[in-house]
């Protein structure tokens, strides 16, 4: 019986979470060249990706339930063939409840990444931090090549090939992991690294937790409201002094994500040779005491102070997902990473309604940021009292 390969499961892992984002997020091109083609407005089709982002979100729970009970592996193969069968029946939909209802299953299929794919790095990698760090880059990959592609198969083909043509990319690369689970090339029994498999003692459970969830909330909070105002905040206190355009204000941002999703990597490697605790809590204070200044900063410092901050947000989510690991019950490991999901999934209209009436109610952001600093301190007390994990076992 052959050994499970670590190079084809780092190639599948990262090939599933670049495909689920841009599968999450190429309708947004897609719809533009729709609203041409079918004469309905914008929002009308827009409307149509509510459910299918809806079940993103609520379908990591039982995504994650199947993965615990069966098998990770087996569920990456059903997320790419489904994928590639609903979006090959988005390409053939006619009207505007069968694309309702064919984006609503991509969705779902969407939905396993996460909760699997985690699980499924996080045990089967030996150095695990750097591994995290290394699958998360191919999110924001996803979601630039979803982008992209769709615009250029739009311009030389239609819509419908758009939606089929990843479809069929999909579908290859399920069949393709089907045939090396078939092949014992990859193993579709659930293998659980050793560094995992001793958890900390039953009593500090709901400690754990409790706190974990809390830090968990606040950091998806903090990523939505950086994500959503830094263009507006950078417009306000910039565009004036350096005269920014538009276009100059996006190439900002997206230099700062750009950034922030190699600092991902970085993390990890730290998250690899020291304490997970340790990176975590000074990633926590690092982006509370940034925060303090990004809310008072109106000079061309702003943008390397919030890249900064963004960066801090991004490259402890190696660390989190490694305390998640050794915080977790083995055999629920799958479905706590779909609670995570779900949480970081629900904070974001919380975050855009704060952020609507920060504006409103001062044309600034301000006291929004204050407050998330002193969120985040908040965080980072909390966070002191959980127990570090064991010693890294040497690779």
């Amino acid at each position: 019986m052959k050994q499970n390969n670590k190079n084809l499961t780092t190639f599948y892992a990262a090939s599933g979470h670049l495909f689920m984002h841009m599968f999450a997020a190429f309708y947004f091109v897609i719809v533009l060249a729709i609203e041409d083609d079918w004469k309905f407005s914008y929002d009308e089709l827009i409307n149509l990706w509510f459910l299918g982002s809806l079940l993103v979100g609520l379908g990591a729970i039982p995504s994650g339930w199947l993965s615990d009970r069966w098998s990770r592996s087996g569920m990456i193969a059903i997320m790419f063939i489904g994928l590639g069968f609903a979006s090959i029946l988005c390409g053939l939909s006619s009207s505007k409840i069968l694309l309702l209802s064919n984006l609503a299953i991509l969705g779902l299929f969407c939905s396993i990444y996460h909760p699997a794919g985690i699980s499924w790095v996080v045990n089967t990698s030996s150095k695990t931090g750097r591994a995290l760090g290394f699958n998360n880059i191919f999110g924001g990959v996803g979601i630039g090549i979803g982008a992209l592609s769709s615009g250029i198969i739009i311009d030389y083909l239609n819509w419908q090939m758009a939606f089929i043509i990843p479809g069929c990319l999909s579908l290859m690369l399920g069949t393709m992991l089907i045939c090396h689970i078939t092949s014992k090339e990859i193993s579709l029994k659930n293998i659980v690294a050793q560094k995992f498999s001793e958890n900390p003692p039953s009593g500090d459970y709901f400690k754990i937790i409790i706190i974990m969830l809390i830090s968990i909330t606040c950091m998806g909070f903090i990523f939505q409201i950086l994500q959503t105002s830094l263009p507006k905040v950078i417009d306000i206190r910039l565009s004036e002094s350096l005269a920014l355009s538009t276009t100059s204000i996006g190439i900002a941002v997206s230099s700062i994500y750009i950034v922030s999703g190699l600092m991902n990597y970085l993390g990890g490697i730290l998250a690899d040779k020291y304490s997970e605790k340790f990176i975590y809590i000074l990633g926590i204070l690092g982006q509370a005491i940034l925060l303090f200044i990004v809310a008072s900063t109106s000079s061309s410092l702003l943008i390397i102070f919030a890249l900064m901050t963004v960066a801090f947000n991004s490259s402890i989510l190696p660390a989190e997902n490694l305390l998640l690991a050794k915080f977790s019950p083995e055999k629920y490991q799958s479905l706590v990473y779909g609670i995570k999901f779900i949480i970081s999934f629900a904070i974001a209209p919380i975050a855009v309604l704060f952020i609507a009436k920060s504006y409103e109610l001062t044309g600034e952001f301000y006291y929004l940021y204050i407050g998330a600093g002193c969120l985040m301190l908040i965080v980072f007390i909390l966070a002191l009292s959980l127990p570090f994990s064991q010693k890294k076992i040497a690779t």
